[in-house]
Protein backbone atom coordinates (compact mmCIF):
# COMPACT_ATOMS: atom_id res chain seq x y z
CA UNK A 1 0.00 0.00 0.00
CA UNK A 2 2.66 2.35 0.58
CA UNK A 3 4.75 2.14 -2.77
CA UNK A 4 1.33 2.60 -4.19
CA UNK A 5 0.40 5.75 -2.21
CA UNK A 6 3.64 7.55 -2.60
CA UNK A 7 3.74 6.82 -6.79
CA UNK A 8 0.63 8.70 -6.72
CA UNK A 9 2.25 11.74 -4.38
CA UNK A 10 5.57 12.18 -6.15
CA UNK A 11 5.57 10.83 -9.55
CA UNK A 12 5.42 14.16 -10.99
CA UNK A 13 7.11 17.28 -9.99
CA UNK A 14 4.35 19.54 -9.24
CA UNK A 15 4.81 23.07 -10.32
CA UNK A 16 2.14 24.86 -8.71
CA UNK A 17 2.77 25.68 -5.07
CA UNK A 18 -0.09 27.12 -3.19
CA UNK A 19 0.83 30.97 -2.84
CA UNK A 20 5.03 29.99 -2.01
CA UNK A 21 6.81 33.43 -1.33
CA UNK A 22 10.21 31.62 -0.14
CA UNK A 23 10.46 29.65 2.28
CA UNK A 24 7.21 30.76 3.67
CA UNK A 25 3.62 28.84 1.57
CA UNK A 26 0.24 28.40 1.88
CA UNK A 27 -0.88 24.78 2.43
CA UNK A 28 -3.89 23.18 0.29
CA UNK A 29 -6.18 23.87 3.48
CA UNK A 30 -5.02 27.57 3.47
CA UNK A 31 -2.80 27.71 6.34
CA UNK A 32 0.18 28.98 7.17
CA UNK A 33 2.69 27.04 5.97
CA UNK A 34 6.90 26.47 5.41
CA UNK A 35 7.86 24.70 2.59
CA UNK A 36 10.11 22.59 4.04
CA UNK A 37 11.62 18.60 3.88
CA UNK A 38 8.96 15.84 3.86
CA UNK A 39 10.71 14.24 6.64
CA UNK A 40 11.15 17.16 9.03
CA UNK A 41 7.36 17.69 8.54
CA UNK A 42 5.75 15.78 11.37
CA UNK A 43 2.01 16.06 10.42
CA UNK A 44 2.57 14.89 6.75
CA UNK A 45 5.39 12.22 7.31
CA UNK A 46 2.92 10.61 9.70
CA UNK A 47 0.55 9.88 7.01
CA UNK A 48 2.86 7.76 5.38
CA UNK A 49 3.27 5.41 8.32
CA UNK A 50 -0.60 4.50 8.54
CA UNK A 51 -2.23 2.25 6.80
CA UNK A 52 -4.57 2.00 5.20
CA UNK A 53 -3.85 5.43 3.39
CA UNK A 54 -7.01 7.03 2.48
CA UNK A 55 -7.52 8.65 -0.94
CA UNK A 56 -8.14 12.33 1.04
CA UNK A 57 -4.23 11.83 2.43
CA UNK A 58 -3.01 10.81 -0.58
CA UNK A 59 -4.76 14.12 -2.21
CA UNK A 60 -3.39 16.37 0.41
CA UNK A 61 -0.08 15.06 0.41
CA UNK A 62 -0.33 15.31 -3.40
CA UNK A 63 -1.29 19.18 -3.55
CA UNK A 64 1.32 19.78 -0.62
CA UNK A 65 4.16 19.05 -2.33
CA UNK A 66 6.78 22.85 -3.01
CA UNK A 67 9.55 21.51 -4.70
CA UNK A 68 12.76 18.81 -3.65
CA UNK A 69 16.04 19.41 -1.92
CA UNK A 70 18.76 17.33 -4.31
CA UNK A 71 16.13 14.08 -4.21
CA UNK A 72 14.27 14.52 -1.26
CA UNK A 73 11.02 16.07 -1.65
CA UNK A 74 9.35 19.24 0.29
CA UNK A 75 6.20 20.27 1.33
CA UNK A 76 3.87 22.85 2.50
CA UNK A 77 3.82 22.29 6.14
CA UNK A 78 1.67 23.87 8.44
CA UNK A 79 3.46 26.33 11.02
CA UNK A 80 2.94 25.72 14.34
CA UNK A 81 1.49 21.81 13.70
CA UNK A 82 4.91 20.38 14.53
CA UNK A 83 8.83 21.29 15.20
CA UNK A 84 10.34 22.42 12.21
CA UNK A 85 14.17 21.78 12.21
CA UNK A 86 16.30 24.49 11.93
CA UNK A 87 19.28 22.52 10.38
CA UNK A 88 20.35 24.23 6.45
CA UNK A 89 21.73 20.81 5.97
CA UNK A 90 20.39 19.68 2.37
CA UNK A 91 21.30 15.63 3.44
CA UNK A 92 17.94 13.20 3.30
CA UNK A 93 17.56 11.62 6.39
CA UNK A 94 18.62 8.17 6.28
CA UNK A 95 16.03 5.78 5.48
CA UNK A 96 15.64 2.27 7.38
CA UNK A 97 14.52 -0.81 6.48
CA UNK A 98 11.19 0.08 8.31
CA UNK A 99 10.19 3.06 5.78
CA UNK A 100 10.53 0.61 2.60
CA UNK A 101 8.17 -2.68 2.76
CA UNK A 102 8.49 -3.19 -0.41
CA UNK A 103 12.08 -3.87 -0.27
CA UNK A 104 13.89 -6.98 1.15
CA UNK A 105 15.30 -7.38 4.29
CA UNK A 106 18.90 -8.24 4.37
CA UNK A 107 17.86 -11.92 4.82
CA UNK A 108 17.03 -11.93 1.08
CA UNK A 109 18.96 -9.11 -0.58
CA UNK A 110 22.25 -9.52 -1.66
CA UNK A 111 23.15 -12.91 -0.09
CA UNK A 112 24.49 -16.36 -1.69
CA UNK A 113 27.82 -15.62 -2.98
CA UNK A 114 30.00 -14.12 -0.07
CA UNK A 115 32.95 -16.66 -0.64
CA UNK A 116 33.72 -15.11 -4.27
CA UNK A 117 34.68 -12.01 -3.62
CA UNK A 118 37.24 -11.51 -5.43
CA UNK A 119 39.66 -13.34 -8.10
CA UNK A 120 39.39 -14.08 -11.33
CA UNK A 121 37.43 -11.62 -14.63
CA UNK A 122 35.07 -14.26 -14.95
CA UNK A 123 32.30 -14.22 -12.60
CA UNK A 124 30.75 -18.16 -11.26
CA UNK A 125 27.73 -19.56 -12.91
CA UNK A 126 25.58 -18.14 -9.87
CA UNK A 127 28.25 -14.97 -8.80
CA UNK A 128 25.96 -11.66 -8.85
CA UNK A 129 22.43 -13.28 -8.79
CA UNK A 130 20.78 -9.91 -9.19
CA UNK A 131 22.77 -9.04 -12.64
CA UNK A 132 19.84 -8.03 -15.51
CA UNK A 133 20.59 -7.27 -19.28
CA UNK A 134 18.25 -4.65 -20.39
CA UNK A 135 16.75 -5.91 -24.31
CA UNK A 136 15.98 -3.32 -26.73
CA UNK A 137 13.87 -3.63 -30.01
CA UNK A 138 14.85 -1.93 -33.34
CA UNK A 139 11.96 -0.32 -35.71
CA UNK A 140 13.48 -3.72 -37.76
CA UNK A 141 12.31 -5.95 -35.68
CA UNK A 142 15.94 -7.06 -34.17
CA UNK A 143 16.71 -7.06 -30.35
CA UNK A 144 19.62 -6.95 -28.92
CA UNK A 145 20.90 -6.07 -24.88
CA UNK A 146 22.45 -2.78 -24.68
CA UNK A 147 22.42 -1.88 -20.79
CA UNK A 148 22.44 -3.64 -17.46
CA UNK A 149 20.57 -3.30 -14.29
CA UNK A 150 20.20 -5.03 -11.03
CA UNK A 151 17.16 -6.47 -9.77
CA UNK A 152 16.22 -4.40 -6.15
CA UNK A 153 12.66 -6.55 -5.95
CA UNK A 154 10.65 -9.15 -7.36
CA UNK A 155 9.40 -6.10 -9.70
CA UNK A 156 12.10 -3.37 -10.54
CA UNK A 157 15.12 -2.63 -11.94
CA UNK A 158 17.71 -0.20 -10.65
CA UNK A 159 19.36 1.33 -13.89
CA UNK A 160 20.81 4.64 -15.10
CA UNK A 161 18.26 7.23 -16.95
CA UNK A 162 20.55 7.14 -19.92
CA UNK A 163 19.64 3.84 -20.46
CA UNK A 164 15.97 5.21 -21.31
CA UNK A 165 16.91 8.88 -22.72
CA UNK A 166 20.25 9.09 -23.42
CA UNK A 167 21.57 11.01 -26.07
CA UNK A 168 23.07 8.32 -27.54
CA UNK A 169 20.19 6.15 -27.45
CA UNK A 170 18.35 5.97 -30.65
CA UNK A 171 14.88 7.50 -30.11
CA UNK A 172 13.63 4.74 -32.35
CA UNK A 173 14.56 2.12 -30.12
CA UNK A 174 12.38 0.38 -27.37
CA UNK A 175 12.91 -1.47 -24.55
CA UNK A 176 10.63 -4.42 -24.39
CA UNK A 177 12.26 -6.74 -21.48
CA UNK A 178 15.13 -7.76 -19.21
CA UNK A 179 16.48 -11.17 -19.03
CA UNK A 180 17.26 -12.47 -15.13
CA UNK A 181 19.79 -15.45 -14.16
CA UNK A 182 21.95 -15.20 -17.70
CA UNK A 183 25.38 -15.99 -17.71
CA UNK A 184 26.45 -16.74 -20.97
CA UNK A 185 24.29 -15.02 -23.85
CA UNK A 186 25.69 -16.91 -26.54
CA UNK A 187 24.84 -20.79 -25.07
CA UNK A 188 20.54 -21.64 -23.76
CA UNK A 189 21.61 -23.54 -21.21
CA UNK A 190 24.93 -22.22 -19.23
CA UNK A 191 27.20 -24.38 -17.92
CA UNK A 192 30.95 -24.33 -16.30
CA UNK A 193 33.02 -27.43 -15.58
CA UNK A 194 32.78 -28.46 -11.81
CA UNK A 195 36.70 -28.17 -10.00
CA UNK A 196 38.85 -31.26 -10.07
CA UNK A 197 35.51 -33.51 -11.90
CA UNK A 198 34.58 -34.29 -15.19
CA UNK A 199 31.10 -33.26 -14.25
CA UNK A 200 29.95 -30.06 -15.30
CA UNK A 201 27.64 -27.39 -13.41
CA UNK A 202 24.19 -26.29 -15.12
CA UNK A 203 21.88 -23.05 -14.18
CA UNK A 204 18.17 -23.33 -15.39
CA UNK A 205 17.49 -20.86 -18.30
CA UNK A 206 17.31 -17.75 -17.96
CA UNK A 207 14.06 -15.78 -17.54
CA UNK A 208 12.70 -13.11 -20.14
CA UNK A 209 10.34 -10.82 -18.39
CA UNK A 210 8.57 -7.69 -20.07
CA UNK A 211 9.18 -4.17 -19.01
CA UNK A 212 5.40 -2.16 -18.39
CA UNK A 213 6.82 0.93 -17.53
CA UNK A 214 9.82 2.92 -17.73
CA UNK A 215 10.89 5.54 -14.85
CA UNK A 216 14.09 8.12 -15.26
CA UNK A 217 15.05 10.79 -12.78
CA UNK A 218 12.72 13.68 -13.50
CA UNK A 219 16.32 15.89 -13.16
CA UNK A 220 18.41 14.10 -15.21
CA UNK A 221 18.99 16.29 -18.55
CA UNK A 222 20.52 13.50 -21.22
CA UNK A 223 22.64 16.80 -22.84
CA UNK A 224 24.23 17.69 -19.51
CA UNK A 225 27.77 16.62 -19.67
CA UNK A 226 27.73 16.36 -16.10
CA UNK A 227 25.36 13.52 -16.59
CA UNK A 228 23.86 14.31 -12.66
CA UNK A 229 20.64 12.39 -11.34
CA UNK A 230 21.07 9.58 -13.81
CA UNK A 231 19.54 6.67 -12.32
CA UNK A 232 16.42 5.01 -13.56
CA UNK A 233 13.74 2.01 -12.38
CA UNK A 234 12.58 -0.27 -14.76
CA UNK A 235 8.95 -2.04 -13.34
CA UNK A 236 8.24 -5.75 -14.64
CA UNK A 237 5.21 -6.94 -15.96
CA UNK A 238 4.98 -9.61 -12.96
CA UNK A 239 6.99 -10.91 -10.06
CA UNK A 240 10.20 -12.52 -10.71
CA UNK A 241 10.66 -16.11 -8.30
CA UNK A 242 13.61 -16.00 -6.21
CA UNK A 243 16.07 -18.79 -6.74
CA UNK A 244 20.11 -19.38 -6.45
CA UNK A 245 20.11 -17.33 -9.95
CA UNK A 246 17.87 -14.85 -9.59
CA UNK A 247 18.06 -12.92 -6.44
CA UNK A 248 17.86 -8.91 -5.27
CA UNK A 249 20.32 -7.00 -4.45
CA UNK A 250 20.51 -4.59 -1.41
CA UNK A 251 20.32 -1.13 -1.42
CA UNK A 252 22.36 1.53 1.37
CA UNK A 253 19.50 2.63 3.61
CA UNK A 254 21.22 2.47 6.98
CA UNK A 255 22.98 5.70 8.02
CA UNK A 256 26.42 3.74 8.67
CA UNK A 257 25.74 3.01 4.47
CA UNK A 258 24.30 6.36 3.40
CA UNK A 259 27.23 8.01 5.25
CA UNK A 260 30.32 5.59 4.11
CA UNK A 261 32.44 6.93 1.19
CA UNK A 262 34.37 3.98 0.25
CA UNK A 263 37.72 6.13 -0.21
CA UNK A 264 40.57 4.27 -1.59
CA UNK A 265 38.44 0.38 -0.64
CA UNK A 266 38.19 -1.61 -3.71
CA UNK A 267 34.59 -2.22 -5.27
CA UNK A 268 33.26 -4.41 -7.80
CA UNK A 269 31.43 -3.69 -11.14
CA UNK A 270 30.56 -6.56 -13.22
CA UNK A 271 28.41 -7.44 -16.28
CA UNK A 272 28.90 -8.44 -19.74
CA UNK A 273 30.20 -4.92 -21.16
CA UNK A 274 27.19 -4.07 -22.71
CA UNK A 275 26.61 -0.22 -23.41
CA UNK A 276 24.53 1.72 -26.50
CA UNK A 277 27.40 1.36 -29.01
CA UNK A 278 29.40 -1.75 -28.12
CA UNK A 279 28.87 -5.14 -26.84
CA UNK A 280 32.24 -6.69 -25.44
CA UNK A 281 31.31 -10.42 -23.90
CA UNK A 282 28.86 -12.76 -23.89
CA UNK A 283 30.27 -14.48 -20.37
CA UNK A 284 29.28 -12.23 -17.71
CA UNK A 285 32.74 -10.68 -16.06
CA UNK A 286 33.28 -8.89 -12.49
CA UNK A 287 36.26 -6.50 -11.79
CA UNK A 288 37.48 -4.43 -8.74
CA UNK A 289 37.88 -0.93 -9.28
CA UNK A 290 38.92 1.59 -6.23
CA UNK A 291 37.15 4.44 -5.20
CA UNK A 292 38.97 7.85 -6.04
CA UNK A 293 38.73 10.77 -3.18
CA UNK A 294 36.38 13.79 -4.61
CA UNK A 295 39.49 15.26 -5.28
CA UNK A 296 40.86 13.47 -7.90
CA UNK A 297 37.40 13.26 -9.30
CA UNK A 298 36.96 17.06 -9.69
CA UNK A 299 40.68 17.81 -11.08
CA UNK A 300 40.89 14.97 -13.13
CA UNK A 301 37.10 15.73 -15.01
CA UNK A 302 37.17 19.47 -14.44
CA UNK A 303 40.05 18.86 -17.54
CA UNK A 304 36.86 18.18 -19.27
CA UNK A 305 34.46 20.71 -18.16
CA UNK A 306 32.79 18.34 -16.22
CA UNK A 307 31.69 19.22 -12.88
CA UNK A 308 31.03 16.48 -10.44
CA UNK A 309 28.19 16.87 -7.84
CA UNK A 310 27.72 15.03 -4.60
CA UNK A 311 25.34 12.39 -6.04
CA UNK A 312 28.30 10.82 -8.17
CA UNK A 313 31.71 9.20 -7.44
CA UNK A 314 34.28 7.78 -9.78
CA UNK A 315 36.22 4.74 -9.29
CA UNK A 316 39.32 2.82 -11.44
CA UNK A 317 41.76 5.01 -13.36
CA UNK A 318 44.09 1.61 -13.68
CA UNK A 319 45.11 1.42 -17.61
CA UNK A 320 42.58 -1.34 -19.14
CA UNK A 321 40.63 -1.88 -15.96
CA UNK A 322 37.68 0.26 -15.52
CA UNK A 323 33.84 -0.05 -16.02
CA UNK A 324 33.97 -1.04 -19.81
CA UNK A 325 34.03 -4.38 -18.32
CA UNK A 326 30.36 -3.91 -16.87
CA UNK A 327 27.32 -2.44 -18.13
CA UNK A 328 25.86 0.94 -18.95
CA UNK A 329 23.47 1.17 -16.21
CA UNK A 330 24.77 -1.80 -14.35
CA UNK A 331 25.99 -2.01 -10.57
CA UNK A 332 29.38 -0.74 -8.51
CA UNK A 333 29.18 -3.51 -6.05
CA UNK A 334 30.83 -3.93 -2.10
CA UNK A 335 30.01 -6.15 0.61
CA UNK A 336 28.73 -5.32 4.26
CA UNK A 337 28.57 -7.24 7.50
CA UNK A 338 25.55 -5.78 9.49
CA UNK A 339 25.25 -5.89 12.94
CA UNK A 340 23.37 -8.74 13.60
CA UNK A 341 26.14 -11.11 11.38
CA UNK A 342 24.65 -10.76 7.90
CA UNK A 343 26.86 -10.16 5.09
CA UNK A 344 25.17 -8.80 2.31
CA UNK A 345 26.00 -7.42 -1.19
CA UNK A 346 25.34 -3.28 -1.86
CA UNK A 347 24.55 -1.84 -4.53
CA UNK A 348 26.81 1.42 -4.19
CA UNK A 349 26.69 2.97 -7.93
CA UNK A 350 25.14 3.12 -10.93
CA UNK A 351 27.76 3.00 -14.30
CA UNK A 352 26.84 6.58 -15.79
CA UNK A 353 30.58 7.38 -18.15
CA UNK A 354 33.63 7.88 -18.39
CA UNK A 355 36.70 8.41 -20.94
CA UNK A 356 36.59 7.38 -24.50
CA UNK A 357 38.45 5.29 -25.29
CA UNK A 358 37.37 3.70 -21.81
CA UNK A 359 40.33 2.15 -19.42
CA UNK A 360 42.46 5.42 -19.96
CA UNK A 361 45.27 5.41 -17.14
CA UNK A 362 44.35 7.89 -14.52
CA UNK A 363 41.04 8.42 -15.80
CA UNK A 364 38.29 6.78 -13.10
CA UNK A 365 34.72 5.99 -14.39
CA UNK A 366 31.78 8.00 -13.06
CA UNK A 367 28.74 6.12 -11.14
CA UNK A 368 25.44 7.77 -9.67
CA UNK A 369 25.42 7.26 -5.98
CA UNK A 370 22.76 5.22 -4.92
CA UNK A 371 22.56 6.36 -1.63
CA UNK A 372 21.49 9.37 -2.75
CA UNK A 373 18.81 8.09 -4.49
CA UNK A 374 17.35 5.64 -1.98
CA UNK A 375 14.58 7.93 -0.95
CA UNK A 376 13.55 8.41 -4.89
CA UNK A 377 13.96 5.10 -5.10
CA UNK A 378 11.32 4.12 -2.44
CA UNK A 379 8.94 6.91 -3.64
CA UNK A 380 8.35 5.28 -7.09
CA UNK A 381 7.87 1.70 -5.78
CA UNK A 382 4.20 0.06 -5.89
CA UNK A 383 3.32 -3.46 -5.19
Amino acid sequence: MKGEFVIVVFAVVISLCYGQLGDFCETPRRQEGECILLPNCAPLYSILKKRPISSANADLLKSSQCGFVGTTPKVCCPIGGAPISTSTTTSPRPITGEDSPLLPGNEICGTGTQDRIYGGTKAQLDEFPWMALVEYERPNGQKGFYCGGVLINSKYILTAAHCLKGKDLPSTWKIVSVRLGEYNTDTDQDCIPIKNSNKMLCAPPAVNVAVEDKIAHESYDPFDQNQYHDIALLRLSKDVRYSDYIKPICLPKSENLVTKSYIDKNLVVAGWGKTESASESNIKLKLEVPVNTPDVCHRTYSQANVQLSDGQLCAGGQKGRDSCRGDSGGPLMTIEAGPDGSVNWYSIGVVSFGPSPCGMANWPGVYTKVANYVPWIISKLKP
